[in-house]
């Protein structure tokens, strides 16, 4: 099963390679900018020739339909850019797709001022990819 890794992104430059350096196991990243004015692109394009600019930006759900709709393969993770795919992460996806259910949740980890946030029902911080 293949796996493509979609993001989508606006002026991320400060964020955006260490994530894409964490997705590289992917069997296709891409990148759907919507009208980054710094080098959010040129980073993006270090990775991945999938690289897409639409600026007409009419909401989040719209633009993440525009993004699925130029991933190829057989499974999407959606990933932001200031989240980062541990390698415990890729071997649990890459496992999970070769007995596929219709959608999986990721544990993610929230931080706040360089601090983990343990309390206060943040963790674990659940969300369906």
């Amino acid at each position: 099963m293949s796996i493509s890794a979609v993001l989508i992104v606006k002026n991320e430059a400060h964020h955006l390679r260490e994530c894409l350096e964490t997705l590289t196991w992917a069997d296709e990243i891409v990148v759907l900018d919507a009208g980054s004015q710094d080098d959010t692109c040129a980073i993006a394009r270090e990775f991945t020739d999938h690289v897409s600019v639409n600026a007409d930006w009419q909401g989040f759900g719209i633009q993440r339909q525009r993004a699925e709709a130029l991933a190829s393969s057989e499974w999407i993770l959606m990933v932001d850019a200031d989240e980062r795919v541990t390698p415990e992460l890729r071997d649990s996806i890459k496992d999970a797709v070769q007995q596929p259910p219709a959608a999986y949740s990721v544990s993610r980890l929230s931080w706040c001022f360089g601090r983990f946030i343990r309390h206060s029902g943040w963790y674990p911080d659940r969300v369906l990819r």
